[in-house]
């Protein structure tokens, strides 16, 4: 069978970011996105403006259940996650992650930390931070945060390259094996 990727992100409607901007390039890859989105909105937060909502935990843990239900993990080689609109939904999902890396030894999270970005900030509600740093490093195979995110995780500053070195090996002595 075809391997699978879960796929835990945003979706907009207008533009290309989350789920809209993951799943071609997945297919491409010839792997089957399994797509469950974390929210739907208009389009990326970036622009100012936007209209959607956030999912519930229950609306998320819902859905995952009916596709175990139906064996849809029966192919599952790694899981993607994104923008968490709440830490209670972070929860879900690292309660759900555990459980296919126990049934799934080799199973690859990679966790994109999305919290915010310089010169923007943090642009996710307060838990969000705490929530990556305490439930989500331990458990991610790989972590993808941007210069913002990392300083955020680490608690250091990052000014050129050179910088970036030290709080990746601070992040990596807390779970991910690749930054």
């Amino acid at each position: 069978p075809t391997p699978s990727v879960l796929t835990l992100q945003s979706h907009v409607a207008y533009g290309r970011v989350g789920n809209r901007a993951a799943v071609l390039p997945l297919e491409r890859l010839g792997f089957e996105p399994i797509v469950i989105n974390t929210v739907q909105f208009s389009n990326h937060t970036g622009y100012g403006s936007w209209t959607g909502e956030v999912f519930s935990p229950e609306h998320v843990a819902a859905l995952l259940d009916g596709i175990e239900a139906q064996d849809g993990f029966s192919s599952l080689a790694a899981v993607l996650t994104g923008y968490m609109g709440d830490a209670a939904l972070g929860h879900v999902v690292v309660s759900r992650v555990k459980r296919l890396k126990a049934q799934r030894p080799g199973l690859t999270w990679v966790c994109d930390p999305v919290m915010g970005d310089v010169g923007r900030g943090l642009f996710v509600r307060p838990n969000i931070p705490a929530f990556f740093a305490d439930h989500a490093l331990p458990l991610a195979d790989v972590i993808t945060p941007n210069h913002f995110e990392l300083e955020i995780l680490s608690g250091m500053t990052v000014t050129d390259f050179a910088s970036a070195a030290r709080p990746c090996e601070l992040l990596q002595g807390r779970g991910p094996d690749t930054i």
